[in-house]
């Protein structure tokens, strides 16, 4: 099997979510630093358009979101389940509301917060803000913020009891790599990380997540992810695929994040089961490859 290469860079808190998640798993692996503004001709290439990280490339295929690669990893590799059998709705349940309510609040802080380099924050004004809204009011709200950020803080809190490890069961999950993001992210900043400094069970929490480390990481070039994916051929599906309704293995279509801005990626439907939706493109220098993306959050029209 193809070594993981992670299209990632430092700052981006679900890239660190999936560094951790490598090291969860020992794993040794990639990583390709992608630019955080556009251009980014290689990791489009890589992608088909797709412009967000981390993206998880095995061989030819290749992995969008972070929720859909910590089950990549636990389908593939060994080591500690990050979505066990018996705990999965849980860990779903709250990885969403640590990426979504909890997450996003913070993400829209940090905008304001001088955390993130003006050019970044101008690229996202312009291709990530939906039509109608502007980041030039959050300043206006940042109270709203702050007391939502609290608010999550005290619920996150509430699923460490004294006696309580991890989130969910009794050992580290995708739970925990989810929630411990936006904390790391909080702790960027002098105001945020005041509030997570009253709750010294989830600093110490944090701790030991942040102890899983990163497995054994490899700098390298761009040319180096996309040498491998032309070399390669991508995996082949086994078992049941569940097309979405209406349409055909190898139909033209296109996916449509449901996040403002991220980019839609064109091929041909390819077979994949309930949970995920792959197609199948060719770019000029990586030829043949597969490009995954979770079910949920996602959507699949016909292309044309």
């Amino acid at each position: 099997m193809s070594q993981p290469i992670l299209h990632q860079y430092a700052l981006s808190p679900y890239a660190e979510k999936i560094r951790l998640a490598l090291g969860v798993k020992g794993l040794a692996w990639q990583a390709v630093d992608t630019p955080m503004v556009l251009p980014k001709d290689d990791h489009f290439e890589i992608t088909g358009g797709f412009r967000r990280v981390p993206v998880l490339q095995i061989g030819a295929d290749v992995y969008c979101d972070s929720a859909l690669i910590t089950r990549e990893l636990d389908r593939r590799f060994g080591g500690p389940p990050l979505h066990p059998i018996e705990h999965e709705t849980i860990v779903h349940a709250v990885s969403q509301w640590s990426e979504t309510t909890f997450m996003m609040v913070i993400l829209a802080f940090m905008g304001i917060g001088g955390i993130f380099p003006q050019e970044f924050i101008d690229d996202r004004s312009r291709t990530m803000t939906p039509p109608g809204q502007s980041l030039e009011a959050t300043p206006m709200i940042l109270g709203t913020k702050l007391a939502q950020i609290a608010s999550n803080l005290e619920r996150l809190d509430a699923l460490l009891s004294p006696d309580r490890r991890w989130l969910v069961g009794e050992t580290i999950t995708a739970a925990d790599l989810s929630a411990y993001h936006p904390v790391m992210a909080m702790r960027m900043h002098e105001r945020t990380a005041a509030l997570a400094a009253g709750h010294p069970r989830i600093l110490e929490w944090a701790e030991r997540v942040a102890a899983s480390g990163y497995g054994t990481r490899t700098d390298v070039d761009a040319s180096v992810a996309i040498e491998a994916a032309a070399s390669a051929e991508p995996a082949t599906f086994e078992g049941e695929g569940v097309a979405p309704p209406g349409f055909e293995w190898g139909q033209p279509v296109v996916v449509l994040p449901d996040e403002f801005g991220s980019g839609n990626v064109v091929g041909t439907l390819a077979p994949s089961g309930l949970h995920e939706i792959a197609v199948e493109r060719t770019g000029d220098r990586v030829g043949r490859v597969v490009v995954h993306f979770p079910r949920e959050t996602y959507a699949v029209v016909a292309a044309g």
